[in-house]
């Protein structure tokens, strides 16, 4: 049985498929939702290719897929790049020439997968459809639903970019056991986040032994926290699809400095890693801020720590000075004016500008050195 989201974005809705063990069901899922196509470009890395590609490709016969091409990109965040993205274009290109050929692009991996491989299928012949097989969980609750797709370019996280959304997300939990420990871990910090700012309920159920069950991933924990998580996303982005209203910036509570952190590291940290010191250096601006209080700050690096996630990044103070270069060009700042997302309690947020650089540079400071 597959637990079921819809994203209402009307022409652009779609659903956002979970459950264990309904890999082997892709091709006969995607037939169920009126994708009609007999070619497959298929994009992933080794790693996940070694572990699923066949089974995809199996998958994709048993319904009428007459060619399944395979494109490899690197697993890791250093290889969301433009060189990168322009291979797999020319792949596209390579394999597909002929637009009424052109294929369905699936994109079976986590995050950088997703996100590049969506980029790619935005701007192949103006848009090509696409569907997210995510196999990580930060891929599943997160970066999967929404259609942000973008690469890194010049030092800047995520700039080059599009709003493209897929035909249809489909989950097959059982792929999260062959994540290493630390990118389960990494996972949950984007769980936090929902609870942190989305929704306090779920902040509370983490807390009273969710967050472990999640990491055990006990099937039923796991079901629970993606339909949830992916739930709170669908209904913020039905809100504000384009990112215009400011609704969508709830969803980067620890991302602005928690990305200036993961560049600048050169990637020694993994996302969630670096967007869980960034929750923590966004609550302490909140604290002397006003807006929270020391018991919401205590709760919050309880739980992260009960992840197994780092609160700071200490003996690294020289990161600070690209770490200052990177905010400067974050993507939300506009007239010279920075913005935060900062949490009030459990579930509630607000949106500040203009913190005093003093003041943020303090708190930078705070989580390196």
């Amino acid at each position: 049985m597959l637990s079921r989201v819809d994203v209402d974005l009307g022409a652009r809705s779609y659903p956002v498929l979970s459950g264990t063990g309904c890999l082997p069901q892709l091709g006969a899922t995607l037939r169920t939702h009126g994708l009609a196509h007999t070619n497959a470009f298929v994009l992933t890395n080794s790693v996940v290719a070694a572990l699923y590609f066949s089974v995809v490709e199996r998958s994709l016969a048993e319904v009428g897929f007459e060619r399944v091409v395979l494109h490899e990109i690197p697993a890791t965040e250093e290889g969301k790049n433009w060189d990168v993205f322009s291979e797999t274009c020319a792949a596209l290109l390579h394999h597909f020439p002929d637009a009424g050929a052109s294929p369905l692009v699936i994109l079976l991996g986590g995050g950088v997968v997703g996100d590049l491989g969506g980029f790619a299928a935005a701007v192949y012949r103006r848009g090509v459809p696409f569907v997210q097989v995510p196999t990580t969980l930060l891929a599943a609750v997160d970066s999967s639903v929404g259609g942000k797709v973008a690469v890194n370019f010049g030092g800047v996280k995520n700039i080059m970019g599009a709003f493209s959304q897929p035909r249809l997300v489909l989950c097959d939990l059982a792929t999260l056991s062959t994540l290493p420990a630390r990118e389960l871990r990494s996972g949950t910090a984007e769980v936090i986040k929902y609870g942190a700012v989305c929704c306090g309920t779920m902040f509370s159920d983490l807390e009273a032994g969710l967050l472990e069950k999640l990491l055990a991933q006990e099937p039923a924990a796991l079901v629970d926290v993606v339909t949830r998580c992916v739930r709170l996303k669908a209904a913020v982005v039905e809100r504000d699809e384009f990112d215009k209203l400011g609704i969508r910036n709830v969803l980067n509570f620890g991302h602005t400095i928690g990305h200036a952190l993961e560049l600048s590291a050169e990637y020694a940290l993994t996302h969630g890693e670096a967007i869980a010191i960034g929750m923590v250096a966004a609550t302490r601006l909140a604290l002397r801020l006003g807006l929270c209080d020391v018991t919401f700050s205590a709760r919050l690096e309880a739980l992260l720590k009960r992840a197994g996630l780092p609160l700071s990044y200490p003996g690294h103070p020289e990161l600070f000075e690209p770490m200052a270069r990177a905010l400067q060009l974050d993507k939300k700042f506009q007239r010279g004016k920075n913005v935060f997302v900062l949490p009030l309690a459990p579930g509630s947020w607000r949106q500040v500008e203009d913190v005093p650089w003093t003041l943020v540079h303090e708190i930078m400071r705070s989580v390196i050195e």
